[in-house]
């Protein structure tokens, strides 16, 4: 759960440089609209890549929850009550700004646990050894009917292994 705390705090300081960014834009510019929103899509995005990536590091959907706590909380923290945070939701009071903040770095951290991640192997193989591992194997084949019209099974059932991965039989009994 260590390298889902540093995945957040690393998103938490990368949502910090894009509050940075927002506030630079909007007193270059005219305070419209299209800031906050961009804002508001990037920190969904922040939060898809800082929950990919915690679970590519932690092996695990269950380990990588913090990344995504972390990292909503500083987003609604900074379009709530960061400096000059009113310059960005000017008709806006601060705890719906806060809200609307964590709720989208939040779904976005969601949809970063939960897509399919093919670069779990990433996670050090201290972490993988961890993971409870399944080896699925076809069935035997090889069972035939008696004259009576019953199956039975020819042999005796593999045994399990005494330290290595559950297996799942299927086919033909």
């Amino acid at each position: 759960m260590a390298r889902a705390w540093a995945v957040g705090a690393a998103a938490a300081v990368f949502a910090f440089l894009l509050y940075e960014s927002a506030l630079a834009w909007v007193s270059t510019t005219e305070a419209d609209l299209l800031i906050p929103l961009f804002l508001l899509l990037s920190y969904v995005g922040i939060g898809t890549a800082s929950g990919h990536a915690a679970v590519s590091l932690s092996g695990d959907t269950r380990r990588a929850w913090p990344a995504v706590v972390v990292v909503a909380t500083v987003g609604a923290l900074l379009l709530g009550w960061g400096h000059d945070a009113e310059q960005l939701h000017p008709a806006l009071a601060a705890l719906p700004a806060a809200l609307g903040g964590g709720a989208c770095t939040a779904v976005g951290g969601w949809l970063g646990l939960v897509l399919p991640n093919v670069h779990r192997a990433a996670a050090p193989a201290s972490v993988l050894a961890q993971l409870k591992t399944v080896e699925l194997r076809a069935g035997r084949a090889g069972s035939s009917a008696s004259p009576t019209g019953r199956h039975h099974q020819r042999g005796a059932p593999a045994p399990e292994p005494a330290d290595g991965p559950d297996i799942l039989e299927f086919g033909a009994p």
